[in-house]
């Protein structure tokens, strides 16, 4: 798959410098890796992702195409934003399935549809920290399962997780072949039920 397919333009990597401590820079997951996690994560069709950190929206129409799930991205630079709604607008699938937030994460009130949650490493560990919070409360006002999907995992969100949280571990998928060169180029899925 690739943006010529979904008539859309994600293929960029944010270099203006604003990247800092807490919100870490733009880098759309590239489609090879999406294959890799979703040939073996099948997500069900009564799923919603949230996409934090969204950027200009990737995650959101490849899930609508190959799976035509609903989405929400959520993404706190204004010029993002807008590009992700000019995508939208080019898209060649079912734009309904599928909104932006201009907003930060840890602003955005989770649903009691929402039960996937992808994260690229948008943020730092305390930011995590605060957004995991949010979810967790959806998911004790309104218990469902809830799995959260995280690419380059930091240790320190990893560590959080499993000594802090209820969610398990049930799945690590390798993001690349060469996975030794990098351990982080792995996905690890996290499941609350």
């Amino acid at each position: 798959m690739t943006d010529r397919d979904l008539a859309i333009q994600t293929e960029e990597i944010q270099n203006d410098g604003k990247d800092t401590f807490h919100f870490h820079r733009y880098e759309p997951t590239p489609y090879a890796v999406l294959e890799r996690l979703f040939d073996a994560f099948t997500p069900s069709s009564s799923d919603v992702l949230v996409d934090y950190g969204c950027g200009l929206g990737r995650l959101n129409f490849y899930l609508e195409h190959r799976f035509h799930i609903p989405s929400v991205g959520i993404e706190m630079s204004e010029a993002y934003y807008r590009r992700a709604i000019s995508n939208l607008q080019s898209y060649n699938g079912n734009r309904e399935n599928i909104s932006f937030l201009h907003m930060s994460a840890e602003n955005y009130t989770v649903t009691p549809e929402d039960t996937l949650f992808y994260f690229f490493n948008p943020f730092s560990t305390q930011i995590f920290r605060r957004v995991l919070s949010h979810i967790l409360l959806s998911w004790q006002n309104h218990p469902r399962k809830i799995t959260l999907l995280l690419y380059y995992p930091e240790d320190d969100v990893i560590f959080y997780l499993e000594r802090h949280t209820a969610f398990s571990l049930v799945d690590e998928i390798a993001a690349c072949d060469d996975i030794r060169a990098d351990r982080r180029e792995r996905f690890c899925l996290f499941r609350l039920s």
